[in-house]
């Protein structure tokens, strides 16, 4: 449910109650006032008959009020007596058909010395059943018509004021780190949204620049480490042809290796770093298949070479969303450290179905928790020559396309699952 109608519904449930709470109070009021207003007239009765009386003692007050107000001498007046009394009483009334509440006002006066209790006397029909629910029905008609006419009014309203809010949204999801194109933001003469505004404006400029610092960055330290490494890389190969000493040579190649091992770490920090801001365009379906396939025959030597027994079980025509560059890269990976945390003579077996590929290599029990294993320079076997970097650079390929990777290790195999129906 977006804003607008949330705006609507707590609206709604709002003037229902008011309503609601405001029927009753007007028919509790109503017939409080009808009981009140009869009152006040027999009190307003009861003293102008009692004035009269004082003036002219012979005031015929039957003829002028008939059977309204009766008038009665008392010996004195009780001392538990109120200055009035006000009873009710509700009576059938057969001619009317209908219930009818007789309502009468006592008030006690001194006339001439002698103590006189006059009494007004008024009936009131009560509301029948029927009647009453007449009217309820047509105070409820009038409800649903007001609060349908006032949803109707609270949407379009909270539409029109939340309209620059909706734009920002769109622009939000509109929002390119690397177009240099500014967010079109609309106008308002809303504090609050002024504020959004401003704040994304900033923001978006801010997370552009950093951007373009960052790949500045990327770029420039790739060319700048690069350049020199393959230079220092060259002048140690060159010097292992001359005539060295064995101790030499051995220095010479741990040297060579540590070179190796630092530009492949350069190498895959920079591509993470690129990773960060990928962005799907254009994103086809590939044969997954086909590319394991290819894998596998790239790896077969190298695994020939430790001596490694490779079983494959790849399903026909595997077809996944991913880029195909970045599916080599999370491939490679895989056998790779399949070959690099393996006994030699041992096993790897390769299964992929349409949910779901699966790589598994005998080897030792990992050094560090299996939740750790995707972590950054986090190697399982310190003893192997891994940047510990693969694994990790696999689950955020992974992530960008939806995918799931999960890792365990059971009866002495590493265990490694793709799962594409994450």
């Amino acid at each position: 449910m977006n804003l607008s109608y949330r705006f609507a519904k707590a609206f709604t449930i709002l003037v229902f109650a008011v309503l609601l709470l405001g029927f009753a109070i007007l028919y509790y009021a109503f017939e409080r006032t009808t009981m009140r207003s009869a009152i006040v007239k027999m009190e307003d009765l009861n003293a102008y008959v009692a004035g009269r009386l004082s003036k002219d003692p012979e005031y015929d007050y039957f003829n002028f009020h008939h059977r309204q107000t009766r008038v009665a001498l008392l010996r004195e007046i009780p001392s538990d007596k109120e200055e009035k009394i006000i009873e009710e009483k509700y009576i059938w009334n057969r001619s009317i058909q209908s219930y009818i509440n007789r309502i009468s006002v006592s008030s006690f006066f001194i006339i001439r010395g002698k103590p006189y209790r006059i009494t007004s006397v008024r009936y009131i029909t009560v509301i029948e059943k029927r009647f009453l629910l007449s009217l309820v029905m047509v105070v409820a008609w009038i409800m649903v018509f007001l609060v349908i006419l006032s949803i109707i009014i609270s949407v379009l309203i909270s539409r029109k004021i939340l309209d620059p809010f909706y734009h920002a949204l769109e622009e939000i999801k509109r929002f390119s780190i690397k177009d240099r194109q500014p967010m079109h933001l609309m106008e308002t003469g809303t504090y609050e949204f002024r504020l959004l505004n401003g704040f994304l404006a900033k923001m978006s400029e801010n997370s552009k620049k950093d951007y373009y610092l960052l790949e500045e960055l990327t770029e420039n330290t790739s060319h700048e480490l690069q350049t020199p490494l393959a230079s220092v890389k060259g002048k140690i190969e060159l010097m292992m042809e001359t005539g060295l000493t064995e101790k030499q040579f051995a220095t010479l190649s741990s040297m060579n290796d540590e070179l190796d091992r630092l530009s492949s770490i350069n190498k895959s920090l920079i591509l993470l770093a690129k990773l960060e801001h990928f962005e799907q365009k254009d994103i086809t379906r590939i044969n997954f298949s086909q590319i394991l396939s290819d894998r596998i025959a790239y790896f077969e030597d190298i695994f020939a070479f430790r001596h490694l027994h490779v079983k494959a079980s790849v399903e026909q025509d595997v077809m996944v969303f991913m880029d195909e560059s970045l599916a080599v890269i999370v491939l490679d990976n895989l056998l790779s450290n399949a070959k690099r945390h393996n006994d030699e003579y041992g096993n790897i077996e390769i299964s992929l179905t349409a949910s779901r590929l699966t790589i598994s290599n005998t080897g030792n029990p990992p050094s560090i928790p299996e939740e750790e294993v995707f972590g950054r320079f986090r190697r399982g076997n310190p003893d192997q020559n891994s940047i510990g970097i693969g694994l990790a650079l696999v689950k955020r390929i992974l992530e960008i396309f939806g995918y799931g990777i999960s890792y365990r290790f059971h009866d002495k195999n590493h265990i490694v699952i793709v799962d594409f129906k994450n």
